[in-house]
């Protein structure tokens, strides 16, 4: 009998490279003649460009080129393929005018890199700006007369879509309560350890690009598109990448700039981001208001609720659009509790910040942090047991499939099962943590909950409006019995060779390590989306298995020929084929793949030669476009999960202190356990890292950007990360292969609510609720210093 890979937790292979220093990042590439790129970017939020002089660069020893906007004139601009948000007609270089710090309008090409940067500040200096009004935030943004970031918009208001319900009108009327409040999620960015980098070099007719990329063949049909050249003349690859976290699926205009570089200069040219281009130049994300409305009874039913969240859009200068973020939020408001009475409005608006796009939990942070403080809310205006109303609440298995408000097909999961675990794995910690400080009365301990969906495997066609949502594989056995899968999807950290290889070596009966597995290059994988939205394990389970099976189907042909026996009497143990219920004469793999490849004369007569067959998967019920109420079942998939943290608080100083964080996830059939686990921790590090430490922050009347580094940017390390507990629940889901849901963003998603939840708890004598993130010292001793928690000392604490 064949072992079982799926289900155990086979080592990763991709780990070997890093941990020996063996991978090949970007900026490891070095092309013979290689020139380097750097460029020049504004330092004005808001201002025409009256001109550039670039003569001072141009003489400069070692310069090679200095391009302006001028110069990529038969550039395409970025399409505009979204009809319902506001066009932006984004440019490659800026042209004409800037609208964010870090907006990049010149290139220069050197002989190496000290030089080109030496030279992007003389043409910095060349420079004259015109400076325009500045749009600092979402209030200034939205303000009558308001200065325009686009002149031909009517404001700067790119989303404004309201979902009206006559049934949440009756049930606010027929309600006993209601409140209300706003809830702020700040902005922040996914920050990959490694920056983004592109290598380009025309060459023999075909232009090869090397990417930090989540999406190689996306990026190519853009390039393609951009520099009108046909698509099968542009190569895309990535080498090996150091984390992605949503940043790098957007296509960037020094994607499209760099390969127009190489093919204007004719040789190959690198450009490689800095730290603080990073932080100005690549997408923010997550900085979302919201303005709720909760109707609830006595007995602290919620009967509905009513939520205006609002997306501060950056300047919106970027492809893929930042928009669908805040739309994930308000279709997933309600998460894992039954609550069907929710009306929407989604807005956006344009301000002088760098653009807002994707970052890991895609919105359902932010939807997950409002419900939870909605629920703590009414708990405590009610006197109802914050735990009691959230089982009341939470979505039972005969309840399933649910569709959510916003249309979201939950198919299914173990939302009660999940809580119940969490709370009984916590229920020591909070004890421990209570113990440890009783006896000091300068902390107050307390607990926060939070349970979510993970909408995973989604439609891109409302991100993007024009790619949908499925994905390929191609599985060949080669003469000598070895496997080979190329696939569309890109890997950046996530563990996707050693899951594509668990699954084809159970498809096959065969080892992973006799398993080749080749993703992210355009030329050698069939084209594919990429990597993101937690869609890896069920793209990959899907199309593997199809084209597994389509393999399996022409070998079992072979064989039975080969054997002069019954296909139907056809099974394979062990590497080989063989008649059922005889263990000889049998074929092996290597035999059978040298029949179809090399000895064909020992095929079935009439059988096409070769072993190799593709398959194109398309979940069921996923939908890509909204229905006439703006429902739509946007993701293929729908994890679930719980998070309770544990937080020790200090009066004096405002200090939190994250005791013990339990986690219970549920994302279907486990592939490897190990990956999962490690999908889990690191996302509850990024999740913490929201919740108390990062904040991109702007100067309210410049806005200029208020961090330049990590000094000014506050990330935490591993000695911030609490102590985590990882349980797992498997529900399979019913109506994908094997029951894979995917697990990519769970983790980030909880800590945001959990936290503001627990130091809430840990405050209820002073009765403070936290209504925004970061949950800062500094915010925790202004609500503490508001709530009269000083007595005398008010004003300015002890």
């Amino acid at each position: 009998m064949s072992t079982r890979h799926v289900g155990r937790s086979v080592p990763r292979r991709e780990d070997r490279g890093p941990l020996t220093g063996r991978s090949r990042y970007i900026a490891d590439l070095k092309i013979a003649g290689m020139a380097e790129v750097a460029f020049v970017r504004s330092t004005e939020a808001h201002a025409r460009i009256a001109s550039i002089d670039t003569s001072d660069a141009l003489a400069t020893d070692g310069v090679i080129a200095v391009f302006t906007a001028q110069d990529l004139a038969e550039v395409n601009a970025f399409p505009d393929y979204i009809g319902y948000i506001g066009p932006v007609g984004q440019r490659p270089l800026a042209s004409d005018r800037v609208r964010y710090v870090g907006t990049p309008y010149a290139a220069v090409v050197a002989t190496d890199r000290y030089i080109a940067e030496d030279a992007t500040d003389l043409v910095a200096a060349g420079t004259e700006f015109e400076p325009l009004p500045t749009v600092a935030d979402l209030d200034q943004a939205l303000a009558p007369g308001a200065p325009k970031l686009y002149d031909h918009w009517v404001d700067n208001c790119s989303v404004d879509q309201a979902v009206h319900r006559p049934e949440v009108d009756r049930a606010f009327v027929e309600a006993d309560h209601a409140f209300t409040d706003t809830y702020i999620s700040q902005r922040q960015s996914g920050l990959p350890m490694e920056t983004r980098g592109v290598v380009a070099d025309a060459a023999d007719g075909m232009l090869t690009v090397w990417s930090s990329t989540q999406s190689p063949h996306i990026v190519r049909t853009t390039i393609a598109e951009a520099l009108g050249m046909p698509e099968a003349k542009v190569r895309v690859v990535h080498p090996a990448i150091g984390g992605g976290f949503g940043v790098k699926t957007h296509i960037y205009p020094e994607d499209v700039v760099v390969p127009w570089i190489a093919l204007t200069l004719g040789q190959p040219v690198r450009w490689i981001e800095d730290r603080m281009e990073s932080l100005v130049a690549s997408v923010h994300a997550r900085e979302q208001r919201h303005e709720v409305e909760a109707a609830y009874d006595d007995d602290g039913t919620i009967r509905a609720v009513r939520c205006t969240s609002t997306l501060d859009l950056g300047s919106g200068e970027i492809f893929m659009p930042g928009v669908s973020p805040v739309f994930v939020t308000n279709a997933c408001l309600s998460g894992s509790y039954d609550l069907a009475n929710v009306a929407t409005r989604t807005v956006a608006a344009v301000t002088n910040k760098t653009p807002s796009g994707a970052y890991r939990g895609f919105g359902v942070p932010e939807s997950t942090f409002v419900m939870e403080r909605i629920i703590d809310r009414v708990a405590r205006l009610t006197g109802t047991d914050r735990v009691e109303l959230r089982r009341r609440m939470l979505l039972r298995r005969p309840q399933l499939p649910y569709v959510m408000h916003g249309g979201g097909r939950v198919d299914s999961g173990s939302h009660t099962e999940c809580f119940e675990r969490a709370l009984e794995l916590a229920e020591p910690a909070l004890a421990r943590a209570r113990s440890a400080h009783a006896d000091d009365p300068d902390v107050r301990v307390g607990v926060g909950y939070a349970n979510y969906i993970e909408p995973t495997s989604p439609s891109y066609f409302l991100t993007t409006g024009h790619w949908a949502g499925g994905d390929a594989a191609t599985v060949r056995v080669e003469p000598d019995g070895s496997v080979r899968i190329a696939a569309g999807l890109s890997a950046f950290g996530q563990g996707a060779e050693t899951a594509a290889a668990q699954l084809a070596a159970d498809a096959l009966g065969v080892s992973p390590d006799g398993v080749t597995v080749v993703l992210g290059d355009t030329e050698r994988s069939p084209y594919g989306l990429g990597s993101w939205g937690s869609r890896g394990a069920m793209m990959l389970t899907g199309s593997v298995l199809m084209a597994s099976q389509r393999l399996m189907d022409k070998a079992r042909v072979i064989a039975a020929h080969m054997l002069e026996a019954a296909e139907a009497d056809m099974v394979l143990t062990d590497g080989a084929f063989r008649v059922a219920g005889s263990s000889r004469p049998s074929v092996s793999w290597a035999e059978v793949a040298t029949a179809a490849w090399v000895r064909t004369v020992d095929l079935p007569d009439g059988m096409e030669a070769g072993l190799e067959m593709s398959g194109h998967f398309q979940p069921e019920n996923l939908q890509h476009e909204r229905d006439g109420a703006g429902r739509v079942n946007s993701a293929a998939g729908w994890s679930n999960g719980t998070h309770i943290g544990t937080v020790s608080v200090r009066i004096s100083t405002g200090e939190v202190a994250i005791e013990d964080f339990i986690v219970v996830h549920d994302c279907g059939t486990i592939i490897n356990p190990a990956i999962v686990e490690g999908q889990v921790h690191g996302g509850v590090a990024q999740g913490i890292a929201g919740a108390m430490y990062e904040h991109f922050q702007y100067d309210s009347e410049t806005a200029s950007p208020r961090f330049a580094s990590f000094m000014d940017y506050l990330v935490p390390t591993c000695a911030e990360i609490p102590h985590m507990e990882v349980d797992h629940i498997e529900t399979p889901a019913p109506e994908h292969p094997l029951g894979v849901k995917g697990c990519g963003e769970g983790g980030t998603v909880g800590p945001p609510a959990v936290v503001a939840g627990a130091v809430s708890d840990a405050l209820s004598e002073w009765d403070i609720d936290v209504t925004a993130c970061p949950v800062t010292p500094v915010a925790v001793r202004d609500a503490l210093r508001a709530a009269g928690a000083f007595g005398d000392a008010a004003v300015t604490g002890p």
